[in-house]
């Protein structure tokens, strides 16, 4: 079994791991147990699959068979590219070569079998949850107790009793068990490039080496403060020195995720300004040809895009005459031309000429974009 652990224990005890998962189990639910064998039998066969995959692809490089891609979902091979293996081990007068393109085609028949063991464990077994970057098994698995008509504070309890890991990596898959009244949870590898247990263990390690570094500086100065008592105040100040440091770069990584959060919102919204269009070509911001529609003028700079839309959850701008100071609107140009009304937006003015909303219909031509409404009267 793949170890997890409740959130609240330390890293350190991510050996007992397992033993605990093993005591829980005796508890569960029947239909849960085997469900958790299930998704355990499933992750190891998905994991073998991984692993033939990989020993194909070696020996088709080895085999200097580059042209040859197995399919990227089941690692399979498909009959037209079988067939010309074949053909290039009749042909091929390098025995070694002869050799390792059997081998190929051998792996492929153990990755058959394995796709199918592993369709037929996953038949029996609910949809998992795949993990995406920061998700959390622990919020992952409140969730999924919520859609069941869960309460939240019985939820919290049922998730207490269960082992958590406290990270995931990307493309886990966490499968989520309830029946009368338990609630069992299995992570497996999935498309992930790493398994749950040796990212467990790479934590273990980089929080062993970081112990055991600072057990040996703290020796080390246990030993010099033995004579000196002024050594010791100036490493006092140095600890607290790295204690700031720590603090300040989780600081500066709450700053980079909010940086990145806002980064990803930029790429997915429209940035746009509205304005009369007057105003708009005396500001430089759009020029208005005599024969051709409204293009980019000589202002036209990203300073002037100051207001956004995130296109993730909303397609919709409302323009107002009272807050462009006109007393009602009667037209609105879009900024730049290659916006064409009804195949990429919609324009409705309302019967008072007071508003005008512009339904974005070609959503995602919009995502980064600036574009300016020029409302006249």
């Amino acid at each position: 079994m793949n170890p997890f652990r409740r959130p609240t224990l330390a890293l350190a005890l991510m050996a007992a791991s397992v033993l605990m998962v093993s005591t829980a189990c005796k508890r569960e639910d029947p239909q849960i147990r085997e469900l958790t064998q299930k998704a355990a039998e499933a992750d190891k066969a998905n994991q073998q699959l991984n692993q033939a995959g990989s020993e194909q692809q070696k020996k088709l490089a080895q085999a200097g068979v580059n042209d040859i891609k197995p399919n990227a979902e089941t690692l399979q091979l498909t009959d037209e590219q079988k067939k010309a293996l074949e053909e290039r081990i009749k042909n091929e007068k390098n025995s070694s070569y002869q050799a390792l393109l059997q081998e190929v085609l051998d792996k492929d028949k153990e990755i058959k079998d394995l796709n199918g063991k592993l369709a037929k464990l996953k038949a029996d077994l609910p949809k998992p949850d795949v993990a995406k970057p920061n998700d959390n098994h622990y919020s992952m698995a409140l969730r999924f107790l919520k859609k069941k008509g869960v309460p939240e504070a019985e939820a919290k309890k049922l998730v207490s009793r269960v082992a958590i890991l406290d990270k995931l990596a990307p493309g886990f898959e966490v499968y989520h068990f309830y029946a009368n009244g338990t609630y069992g949870t299995w992570v497996s590898q999935g498309k992930a490039k790493i398994t749950p247990n040796d990212l467990m263990r790479q934590e273990r390690e980089k929080i062993e080496g970081e112990r055991d570094e600072a057990v040996a500086q703290n020796e080390k100065l246990q030993e010099e403060v033995v004579d000196l008592e002024g050594q010791k105040k100036k490493i006092e100040e140095e600890i607290a020195g790295l204690r700031s440091e720590r603090t300040n770069l989780i600081e500066e990584r709450a700053k980079l995720q909010s940086d990145n959060a806002a980064q990803v919102s930029k790429l997915n919204s429209l940035h746009y300004v509205i304005g009369t269009r007057d105003k708009l070509k005396a500001d430089g911001v759009i020029e208005i040809p005599v024969f051709a529609k409204d293009r980019a003028g000589k202002n036209w700079s990203d300073d002037k895009f100051t207001q956004s839309l995130d296109l993730r959850s909303a397609k919709t701008i409302v323009i107002k005459a009272a807050d462009l100071g006109l007393k009602k609107i009667g037209k609105v140009n879009v900024v730049p031309g290659s916006y064409l009304k009804d195949e990429h937006y919609k324009l409705t003015i309302s019967e008072d000429k007071m508003t005008a909303t512009i339904e974005l219909i070609t959503v995602s031509r919009f995502k980064n974009d600036k574009v300016v409404f020029a409302v006249t009267d």
